[in-house]
């Protein structure tokens, strides 16, 4: 997030991958359920994929440097149910604050019921400025910081895992879906 190198022991990466995921099931986030984030290549990113995994949640992720069109553009075709947002992030050692791209999203991703942000930035970003009248705001911190039970979901060869898109350079880009097997 800020250049430093971060490292994650497996049993760390373990209990913040249960913490999460029983975080989500508390929230209603269950297999099928589509749970999005843009966030950029750090640990909490692969936690949180990992979580949905485990639950048979389907997963998509956009990088913070993208527009609100480009996000818009791939994630209202999947009607995501929870969305994993950060308050931005550090390109060539300048930050980029990326919370009223947060704001403007969940504005125009009805289906959202739960907002989640991980404060990469502003240690004090308020996750409540994500709340609306139908959804919930949550801190990732918060949502990791549990050490419950973990057992994963058995799922079919191909239950769906992730989706990723085209380019979209002839209209709109195109999910493509992959499924947990061969994964």
């Amino acid at each position: 997030a800020r250049g430093e190198l971060r490292e994650v022991s497996w049993p760390q990466l373990r209990r913040q991958v249960a913490s999460c995921a029983a975080a989500f099931k508390a929230l209603g986030v269950q297999r099928g359920d589509r749970v999005c984030a843009v966030m950029p290549n750090v640990p909490e990113t692969i936690v949180v994929f990992l979580a949905c995994a485990s639950l048979g949640a389907i997963w998509s992720v956009c990088s913070p440097d993208m527009g609100p069109v480009a996000v818009l553009d791939r994630f209202r075709q999947i009607e995501p149910k929870l969305l994993v947002l950060c308050d931005g992030y550090r390109y060539g050692g300048v930050a980029h604050d990326r919370r009223a791209l947060a704001v403007e999203l969940l504005a125009a991703l009805p289906t959202v019921r739960h907002a989640v942000l991980w404060r990469n930035l502003d240690a004090h970003a308020d996750s409540q400025a994500l709340a609306g009248p139908t959804r919930q705001a949550h801190d990732l911190a918060n949502l990791l910081a549990d050490d419950p039970p973990f057992s994963p979901e058995w799922l079919p060869f191909d239950h769906p895992l992730w989706v990723v898109y085209s380019s979209g350079t002839t209209g709109l880009p195109k999910p493509i879906v992959h499924g947990h097997g061969g994964v």
